[in-house]
Protein backbone atom coordinates (compact mmCIF):
# COMPACT_ATOMS: atom_id res chain seq x y z
CA UNK A 1 0.00 0.00 0.00
CA UNK A 2 2.79 2.56 0.50
CA UNK A 3 3.98 1.73 -2.96
CA UNK A 4 0.77 2.45 -4.14
CA UNK A 5 0.68 6.00 -2.24
CA UNK A 6 4.10 6.89 -3.27
CA UNK A 7 3.04 5.85 -7.01
CA UNK A 8 0.32 8.11 -6.93
CA UNK A 9 2.10 11.02 -5.66
CA UNK A 10 4.66 10.69 -8.24
CA UNK A 11 2.17 10.55 -10.78
CA UNK A 12 0.57 13.50 -9.13
CA UNK A 13 2.74 15.70 -7.84
CA UNK A 14 5.99 15.13 -9.41
CA UNK A 15 9.23 13.35 -8.25
CA UNK A 16 10.84 14.17 -5.08
CA UNK A 17 13.78 16.81 -5.91
CA UNK A 18 17.11 16.18 -3.49
CA UNK A 19 17.57 19.74 -2.87
CA UNK A 20 18.87 20.98 0.40
CA UNK A 21 17.51 24.02 1.83
CA UNK A 22 19.02 26.66 4.24
CA UNK A 23 17.41 25.69 7.96
CA UNK A 24 15.95 29.41 7.49
CA UNK A 25 14.36 28.62 4.17
CA UNK A 26 13.25 25.24 5.25
CA UNK A 27 11.18 26.70 7.90
CA UNK A 28 9.79 29.94 5.90
CA UNK A 29 8.20 26.77 3.21
CA UNK A 30 7.11 24.87 6.27
CA UNK A 31 5.32 27.60 8.10
CA UNK A 32 3.89 28.74 4.62
CA UNK A 33 2.23 25.16 3.56
CA UNK A 34 1.19 24.88 7.15
CA UNK A 35 -0.88 28.07 6.47
CA UNK A 36 -2.21 26.67 3.61
CA UNK A 37 -3.48 23.38 5.56
CA UNK A 38 -5.27 25.08 8.48
CA UNK A 39 -7.20 27.19 6.24
CA UNK A 40 -8.15 24.26 4.17
CA UNK A 41 -8.77 22.16 7.12
CA UNK A 42 -11.13 25.09 8.62
CA UNK A 43 -12.71 26.41 5.50
CA UNK A 44 -12.30 23.65 3.59
CA UNK A 45 -15.72 22.11 3.51
CA UNK A 46 -15.95 18.50 1.99
CA UNK A 47 -11.76 18.65 1.16
CA UNK A 48 -9.69 16.07 1.86
CA UNK A 49 -6.18 16.76 2.36
CA UNK A 50 -3.97 14.44 1.34
CA UNK A 51 -0.24 15.78 1.27
CA UNK A 52 1.91 18.39 3.17
CA UNK A 53 5.12 18.39 2.09
CA UNK A 54 8.69 20.40 2.06
CA UNK A 55 9.90 18.13 -0.73
CA UNK A 56 10.71 20.11 -3.68
CA UNK A 57 8.63 18.36 -6.70
CA UNK A 58 8.12 19.84 -10.06
CA UNK A 59 8.27 23.77 -9.94
CA UNK A 60 6.78 23.35 -6.38
CA UNK A 61 9.20 24.22 -3.02
CA UNK A 62 7.01 22.67 -0.95
CA UNK A 63 3.30 21.62 -1.41
CA UNK A 64 -0.49 21.12 -0.13
CA UNK A 65 -2.39 18.36 -2.37
CA UNK A 66 -5.67 18.63 -1.41
CA UNK A 67 -8.73 17.28 -3.45
CA UNK A 68 -12.53 17.06 -3.47
CA UNK A 69 -14.12 14.08 -0.75
CA UNK A 70 -16.38 13.93 -3.98
CA UNK A 71 -16.01 14.02 -7.63
CA UNK A 72 -17.77 17.35 -8.68
CA UNK A 73 -18.73 19.31 -11.67
CA UNK A 74 -19.12 22.62 -10.33
CA UNK A 75 -18.42 24.46 -7.63
CA UNK A 76 -20.64 27.04 -5.44
CA UNK A 77 -19.43 30.71 -5.03
CA UNK A 78 -18.64 29.86 -1.25
CA UNK A 79 -16.35 27.08 -2.55
CA UNK A 80 -14.88 29.34 -4.86
CA UNK A 81 -13.80 31.64 -1.89
CA UNK A 82 -12.45 28.99 0.20
CA UNK A 83 -10.33 27.81 -2.54
CA UNK A 84 -9.18 31.76 -2.65
CA UNK A 85 -8.75 31.59 0.45
CA UNK A 86 -6.54 28.39 1.11
CA UNK A 87 -4.41 30.22 -1.60
CA UNK A 88 -3.69 32.89 0.80
CA UNK A 89 -3.44 31.08 3.59
CA UNK A 90 0.48 30.66 2.87
CA UNK A 91 1.22 34.23 2.58
CA UNK A 92 -0.56 35.54 5.34
CA UNK A 93 1.15 32.74 7.69
CA UNK A 94 4.41 34.24 6.22
CA UNK A 95 3.34 37.82 7.68
CA UNK A 96 2.40 36.83 10.90
CA UNK A 97 5.59 34.57 11.29
CA UNK A 98 7.74 36.78 9.85
CA UNK A 99 6.56 40.09 9.43
CA UNK A 100 7.14 39.56 5.77
CA UNK A 101 6.75 37.49 2.86
CA UNK A 102 8.50 35.78 -0.29
CA UNK A 103 8.50 35.19 -3.42
CA UNK A 104 7.13 31.55 -2.63
CA UNK A 105 3.41 33.40 -2.71
CA UNK A 106 3.69 33.86 -6.38
CA UNK A 107 1.88 30.78 -7.67
CA UNK A 108 -0.82 31.22 -5.04
CA UNK A 109 -1.24 35.12 -6.01
CA UNK A 110 -1.60 33.97 -9.31
CA UNK A 111 -4.35 30.99 -8.75
CA UNK A 112 -6.27 33.71 -6.52
CA UNK A 113 -6.49 35.88 -8.89
CA UNK A 114 -7.64 33.72 -11.68
CA UNK A 115 -9.99 32.53 -9.70
CA UNK A 116 -11.88 35.57 -8.53
CA UNK A 117 -11.63 36.97 -12.02
CA UNK A 118 -13.64 34.17 -13.13
CA UNK A 119 -16.18 35.05 -10.64
CA UNK A 120 -16.14 38.58 -11.48
CA UNK A 121 -16.13 38.21 -15.63
CA UNK A 122 -17.49 35.03 -15.95
CA UNK A 123 -19.88 33.33 -12.98
CA UNK A 124 -21.89 36.48 -12.29
CA UNK A 125 -20.48 36.15 -8.62
CA UNK A 126 -19.54 39.73 -7.77
CA UNK A 127 -22.03 41.89 -8.95
CA UNK A 128 -22.04 42.22 -12.27
CA UNK A 129 -23.96 39.70 -14.33
CA UNK A 130 -22.06 40.40 -17.58
CA UNK A 131 -20.03 37.57 -18.76
CA UNK A 132 -16.66 38.91 -21.12
CA UNK A 133 -16.47 35.53 -22.26
CA UNK A 134 -19.59 36.59 -24.60
CA UNK A 135 -17.50 39.10 -26.32
CA UNK A 136 -15.74 35.66 -28.20
CA UNK A 137 -13.22 33.48 -27.96
CA UNK A 138 -13.50 29.57 -26.51
CA UNK A 139 -15.06 30.36 -22.76
CA UNK A 140 -12.62 30.84 -20.03
CA UNK A 141 -9.72 32.18 -22.93
CA UNK A 142 -8.20 34.79 -21.57
CA UNK A 143 -10.97 36.12 -18.71
CA UNK A 144 -8.12 37.38 -16.80
CA UNK A 145 -7.16 39.93 -19.40
CA UNK A 146 -10.47 41.16 -20.05
CA UNK A 147 -11.50 41.50 -16.07
CA UNK A 148 -7.86 42.64 -15.22
CA UNK A 149 -7.99 45.06 -18.66
CA UNK A 150 -11.43 47.08 -17.28
CA UNK A 151 -11.12 49.31 -13.93
CA UNK A 152 -14.04 48.00 -12.20
CA UNK A 153 -13.24 44.96 -12.87
CA UNK A 154 -9.95 45.20 -11.42
CA UNK A 155 -11.30 46.68 -8.51
CA UNK A 156 -14.05 43.34 -8.22
CA UNK A 157 -10.89 41.52 -7.98
CA UNK A 158 -8.75 43.62 -5.60
CA UNK A 159 -11.88 43.65 -3.57
CA UNK A 160 -12.59 39.34 -3.49
CA UNK A 161 -8.53 38.68 -3.06
CA UNK A 162 -8.41 41.90 0.12
CA UNK A 163 -11.19 40.09 1.52
CA UNK A 164 -10.16 36.63 1.89
CA UNK A 165 -6.84 38.17 2.86
CA UNK A 166 -8.87 39.58 5.25
CA UNK A 167 -10.47 36.28 6.53
CA UNK A 168 -7.39 34.07 6.34
CA UNK A 169 -5.32 36.77 8.31
CA UNK A 170 -8.37 36.82 11.65
CA UNK A 171 -8.29 32.30 11.21
CA UNK A 172 -5.24 32.13 11.30
CA UNK A 173 -4.28 34.74 14.13
CA UNK A 174 -7.11 32.74 15.78
CA UNK A 175 -5.10 29.36 14.99
CA UNK A 176 -1.49 29.97 15.33
CA UNK A 177 -1.03 27.09 17.39
CA UNK A 178 -2.05 24.67 14.58
CA UNK A 179 -0.08 26.36 12.02
CA UNK A 180 2.76 26.09 14.38
CA UNK A 181 1.92 22.29 14.72
CA UNK A 182 2.29 21.57 11.12
CA UNK A 183 5.51 23.53 11.09
CA UNK A 184 7.31 21.55 13.55
CA UNK A 185 5.51 18.07 12.19
CA UNK A 186 7.01 19.17 8.81
CA UNK A 187 10.53 20.25 10.29
CA UNK A 188 10.36 16.97 11.68
CA UNK A 189 8.97 14.84 9.08
CA UNK A 190 9.43 16.55 5.64
CA UNK A 191 6.28 15.37 4.71
CA UNK A 192 2.49 14.14 6.01
CA UNK A 193 0.31 11.99 4.17
CA UNK A 194 -3.56 11.78 4.94
CA UNK A 195 -4.81 11.08 8.18
CA UNK A 196 -1.35 12.39 9.43
CA UNK A 197 -2.29 15.66 8.77
CA UNK A 198 -5.91 15.95 10.63
CA UNK A 199 -3.80 13.79 13.67
CA UNK A 200 -1.25 17.10 14.06
CA UNK A 201 -4.24 19.17 13.62
CA UNK A 202 -5.91 17.60 16.23
CA UNK A 203 -3.86 17.71 18.39
CA UNK A 204 -2.92 21.31 18.08
CA UNK A 205 -6.30 22.21 18.93
CA UNK A 206 -6.23 20.11 22.14
CA UNK A 207 -3.13 21.60 23.29
CA UNK A 208 -3.75 24.86 22.48
CA UNK A 209 -7.39 24.08 24.46
CA UNK A 210 -5.88 22.73 27.30
CA UNK A 211 -3.36 25.42 28.00
CA UNK A 212 -6.43 27.78 27.99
Amino acid sequence: WDDIQKAKMTEEIGLAQPVAYTEAERRTIATHESGHATVAYLVGAGRKLEVLSVIKRKDALGLLSHSDAEERFTQTRTEIQALIQIAMGGLVAEELFFGETSTGVAGDLQSATAAAAQMVGSYGMAGSLISLDAAGGPPGANIVAKVLSDDEGRQGVEQILDDARTTVRSLLTDNLAIVAGLRDALLERDELVGDQITDVIRAAQASAAAEQ
